[in-house]
């Protein structure tokens, strides 16, 4: 994965983060200044989940999902994703 800032993209792509969680079939996908950031932190959160003390995570986001609230026990993988931009976000 690059390092390289969004502001580098072409101006009709966005990064998105999608996290996969244990009990949803679709994964929720984030936006945020700085998805390679946001990326870091939830595979940090993977790393050190604990199923005897879960944690509960707030995220707030810059796109449709303005805030997002889940156990770090229930994340199950993290992914980054290039995609075309239709409109604002």
């Amino acid at each position: 994965m690059s390092s390289s800032p969004q502001s580098a993209l072409p101006l009709n792509m966005q990064v998105s983060v999608l996290v996969f969680m244990k009990s949803l079939a679709t994964p929720l996908v984030l936006y945020a200044d700085n998805a390679n950031q946001l990326y870091d932190e939830i595979k940090q959160l993977i790393r050190g989940a604990n199923a005897q003390s879960p944690k509960l995570i707030e995220k707030q986001g810059v796109g449709p999902l303005k805030k997002v609230a889940f156990l770090d026990t229930e994340i199950s993988g993290v992914a980054v994703q290039l995609e075309p931009v239709f409109g604002q976000r």
